[in-house]
């Protein structure tokens, strides 16, 4: 009867640990059309030509002496 128990706690366990693998996305790839679909908090602005999401780059001024 232990033995029993056992097995289907497993199973179950190995089922939910199997099911959420199984249906994992992934992380979001770097597409875009647009720089709205980039994340513009940290500076990211979208490439058109290349569809991908890039740091913008900063020009900084003047150089400290």
């Amino acid at each position: 009867m232990v033995r029993l128990v056992a097995v289907g706690v497993l199973f179950t366990a190995f089922t939910a640990f199997t099911a959420c693998a199984l249906l994992d996305d992934g992380p979001p790839d770097n597409r875009c059309t647009s720089n709205q679909d980039c994340f513009r908090a940290q500076g990211e602005v979208c490439n058109l030509e290349k569809h991908v999401c890039e740091l913008a780059t900063v020009d900084a001024g003047i150089d400290s002496p």
